[in-house]
């Protein structure tokens, strides 16, 4: 017992109890817009989260990675309306597709390496765009899926932190686990951790699955709270551009780091939009230029270099 009091007296610890009581109490202070754009900055955390598995552990950079969330979006809304189960099932349901497709079109896209895999995943994603716009009993004639409205910002507030939360421990667990470490020899060098015994193409089918499985939630999430999902929404390719920007503004192969660079660009994005509306995406493009040629590892690893810092890479212990 005094193990466990004198670990979580730990800074870091004390300032994730701190985080997490005030996420949990913060709705009961704040106007429906605040709640609102909380809720969006805790999608992009998953999203840049899960893309951070793939990405930021293995090196392969995911430009399809928006598929995924498209699929958990479709598949939830789709049972809720064609075969009205409930809402969990449904976004648990949306989760395992996105898995299973993840694994299906892994095992031959893994095989490839750099730009390859990358132009691969990105032929992918707008081809399951097609094939969805196309399916007309899916989509309504092509213009979209209804979901029921169920209007309770602090209900999706809390699923969305609930699923932050989630994602952020399984990160956790890859920093510190024999996956994550064999999952950093691939980034390092692939051919030698092969030679050194390294199952590459099961490790990175493992963190590929996963990182399908967190995106599939995120739109699972995302489709009943926005009650209506149009296929050229939910698998633009401008949200996959979006989700690795965030990773590695804040700092890719990190803990936080996706956290950081999510809650930075939403903040920056919804401050431009409202203040610069047809400047917006030119004015966004270049503060995130200057941010990344200033900071070329990320925000997480310029504070690396400050004393006390340190355990922002959360190190897995030897």
């Amino acid at each position: 017992m005094k193990q466990y009091s004198k670990i979580l007296m730990q800074p870091r610890w004390l300032a994730v109890i701190a985080v997490a009581l005030f996420l949990l109490v913060f709705p009961f202070g704040v106007t429906g817009y605040m709640l609102r754009f909380l809720t969006f900055v805790f999608m992009w955390v998953i999203l840049a989260g899960s893309i951070n598995m793939v990405t930021g552990y293995t090196g392969y950079l995911d430009f399809g990675h928006i598929v995924f969330f498209g699929i958990g979006a479709y598949v939830t809304g789709v049972l809720m309306v064609n075969f009205a189960l409930p809402f969990f099932v449904s976004m648990f349901a949306g989760c395992l597709v996105a898995l299973a497709v993840g694994l299906g079109v892994g095992v031959p896209s893994m095989r490839l390496r750099g730009a390859y895999f990358a132009i691969a995943m990105l032929a992918f994603a707008e081809a399951v765009k097609q094939i969805v716009l196309e399916a007309k009993s899916v989509t309504r004639g092509g213009l979209g899926l209804s979901l029921p409205v169920y209007a309770d910002y602090y209900f999706f507030y809390y699923v969305m932190c609930l699923a932050v939360a989630s994602t952020v421990v399984v990160t956790y667990w890859i920093e510190r686990s024999e996956f994550g470490y064999a999952l950093r020899a691939i980034r390092g060098s692939e051919v030698a951790a092969g030679v050194s015994g390294v199952n590459t193409l099961k490790y990175k089918l493992a963190a590929f699955g996963l990182s399908a499985f967190f995106a599939g939630m995120a739109g699972g999430i995302y489709a009943y709270w926005m009650t209506f999902i149009y296929p050229s929404d939910v698998f633009n390719i401008a949200m996959t551009v979006q989700m690795v920007v965030m990773m590695f503004l804040g700092g890719s192969g990190t803990l936080v780091g996706p956290i950081i660079g999510a809650f930075i660009l939403t903040t920056i994005s919804e401050i431009l939009w409202a203040r610069f509306i047809y400047l917006y995406m030119i004015i966004l493009g270049i503060v995130v230029m200057v941010i990344v040629l200033v900071m070329p590892h990320g925000i997480v690893g310029l504070l690396k270099r400050v004393r006390g810092l340190k355990w922002l890479s959360s190190k897995p212990k030897k």
